[in-house]
Order: structure tokens, then C-alpha cells, then sequence
């Protein structure tokens, strides 16, 4: 059975091209700041004074936020676990430290968003919110980087801001970028507490009237009642015309059922690290499976380690002796 050592040691080889990769990821870091720079100077005049202006306070704040970024630096993985572990025990100084040294890749991820429309300012922004969520997620005992980790929620919080400007490409400027003031507030007081904020907080937090801010979040979200009538004397709903074709059979739902409670048991006998190997590689629980190099980066060990983990785990898996599906399965 593999010891914690061999589990957390990276070889002396991959451990050398990390520290060859540094210098290199400064470069491109530096390059992201003046690449962003570029952008905000480069934008239409009229767009750059009405978004850049009320989102920071003008454009020399944010040339300022620039280059404070460019003054913080890089974080080894050693300094982000030891962060990660004081931030979990409620130092607030810790996280904030994590947070900013990450605020390049935010930049970074953005600057792939501007063609949807959106200004740069706000991309970043929303980018800095999913930053602040991943390090509230963040699990420092897995040992994976807090920068790949980070990648997926500042990504999904981009992209979720460049797609709603589709909803939003009809609207006056000035009401849609109210409107995404009103989102983002939403979406801070919402990590604040937990809860959907009422929209009376909202309306407080951007000093506008109560009425506008519900205005507004129903340009968000119109949903649609699958209780809704589709014909005049409410005789069938919405929900009444739709058909469930992909609906499996009561045996088959019984059968997945007795499938699922096994593996469970039977990962049960993995090591918490042969667990995470086989639940990533075989996409258990979010249906997406990874590579090899995928895996090692996000445990933070080499390919090679999570090759030889996996061999380890499947072989417990097959001599467990309980459902013989699941013994097909592995």
C-alpha cells in the first residue's frame, strides 16, 4: 500500500520544470497586465466613460488596480496550501492574500471574454467574485494547486456574465449596465450570507429605488411555470404536453439504486488518495472523466503516481466481494 510520502513527493525531474516554469510565468503574466492595459485604451470612448467610470471611479483607478496587481507575487504551492489551511480556520488575512495573488489569472481568463462585448472592467469583476467563491471551496488536504482549482470557477463566473450580454444586446447602455451593477451586488450579498438577497438589500447596496431593482431582476430570470395553463379553461398545464422519453423503467431505477450503494461500499476500501483517483477518472458523481495529466495536476502529483494509484485501487475494487455487476463494471 502506497505511504503518505510517496503520495505527496513530486519526482526531482517535475519538481525542477516547476521551478523552470516560474520565470516563464511571470513573463506571461506581465504580458496579461499590459495586454490589459491595451484593452481598456483601446475601447470606444463613450463605452470606456460609461462603464469603466462607474464600475472603478475612472480609468486611472483602474490602471491603478493594474499595477498593484503587478506588485503582488507569485505564490509557491507550498505558501498556497499553508494560506488555504489558515484561511479554513477563519484567518481572513490568509485569504485575502490568496485571493490576491491570484487576481493575474482572473485577468488572464477575461481578457479571452472581451470579443463577446462585455468591457473588460466588468469581466474582471465578475471574475473576482468566482475567485473569492473558489477560495471559500477550496480544500487544502487534497493537496491539488488553489490556481487550477480557481481556473474552473472564475471561468464558469466569466462566462456566465459574457453570455447574459446576449440577453442584454437590446437594452439602452445605461440600463444594462444598471443592470449589471444589480447582479453583481446580488451576487456579493449573496456570498456574504448565504442567502438570495431580498430585493430591498439590493436596492440599499446600489442606493436606487426598490421598484427599479425589481424591474431589473425580471430582465434577469423570466422563468416560466410548468404549472402554466396552455389553454383557455385551464384544463392542461405546461407540464401536461412534455414528454418523458428518457425515463427508465422502475426495475432499472431499482436496479441503479442497489449499483450505486455498492460502489459507494466498495470505494469505502480505497485510501482517501485511491478514492480520488478513481472518482476522477471515471467522472463518478459529475459524469466527466480526466486524463491522467489531468488528475495528477489537480492532486498535485505526477502522472506516473496516478497511474500506479489507479492500478492499486482497481484491484481492491475487484476483489471486493460483493455485487458481482459491479465486479463486470471494474
Amino acid at each position: 500500500m502506497a505511504t503518505g510520502e510517496d503520495e505527496a513527493a513530486l519526482p526531482e525531474s517535475e519538481a525542477a520544470a516547476d521551478l523552470a516554469l516560474d520565470p516563464l510565468l511571470e513573463s506571461s503574466d506581465e504580458l496579461e497586465l499590459e495586454s490589459a492595459e491595451a484593452d481598456l485604451t483601446d475601447e470606444v470612448p463613450e463605452r470606456r466613460s460609461s462603464n469603466v467610470r462607474q464600475a472603478l471611479g475612472s480609468e486611472d483607478a483602474f490602471q491603478s488596480y493594474l499595477r498593484d496587481i503587478r506588485g503582488l507575487g507569485l505564490l509557491t504551492h507550498e505558501e498556497e496550501l499553508e494560506l488555504a489551511r489558515r484561511a479554513a480556520e477563519g484567518d481572513e488575512l490568509a485569504r485575502r492574500k490568496l485571493i490576491e495573488s491570484n487576481l493575474r489569472l482572473v485577468i488572464a481568463i477575461a481578457r479571452r471574454y472581451t470579443s463577446t462585448g462585455v468591457p473588460l472592467v466588468d469581466l474582471i469583476q465578475e471574475g473576482n467574485l468566482g475567485l473569492m467563491r473558489a477560495a471559500e471551496k477550496f480544500d487544502y488536504r487534497r493537496g491539488c494547486h488553489f490556481g487550477t482549482y480557481a481556473t474552473w470557477w472564475i471561468r464558469q463566473a466569466v462566462s456566465r456574465a459574457a453570455g447574459e450580454q446576449s440577453r442584454l444586446i437590446h437594452l439602452p447602455e445605461h440600463v444594462a449596465t444598471r443592470l449589471r451593477k444589480v447582479r453583481r451586488v446580488a451576487a456579493q450579498l449573496s456570498q456574504e450570507s448565504g442567502l438570495d438577497p431580498e430585493p430591498e438589500q439590493i436596492a440599499a447596496a446600489c442606493n436606487i429605488d426598490v421598484n427599479e431593482v425589481i424591474d431589473l431582476l425580471s430582465v434577469i430570470e423570466q422563468p416560466v411555470s410548468l404549472d402554466a395553463p396552455v389553454d383557455d379553461e385551464a384544463r392542461h398545464s405546461l407540464a401536461d404536453t412534455l414528454e418523458d422519453s428518457t425515463a427508465p423503467a422502475p426495475a432499472e431505477t431499482a436496479s441503479r439504486h442497489l449499483l450505486g450503494e455498492e460502489l459507494h461500499r466498495a470505494l469505502s476500501t480505497l485510501t482517501p488518495r485511491e478514492r480520488a483517483v478513481i472518482t476522477l477518472r471515471y467522472g463518478i458523481g459529475d459524469g466527466r472523466s480526466r486524463t491522467l495529466l489531468e488528475v495528477g495536476k489537480e492532486l498535485g502529483i505526477s502522472r506516473e503516481r496516478v497511474r500506479q494509484l489507479e492500478v492499486v485501487a482497481l484491484m481492491k475494487l475487484r476483489n471486493f466481494s460483493g455485487n458481482a455487476s459491479l465486479r463486470e463494471c471494474v
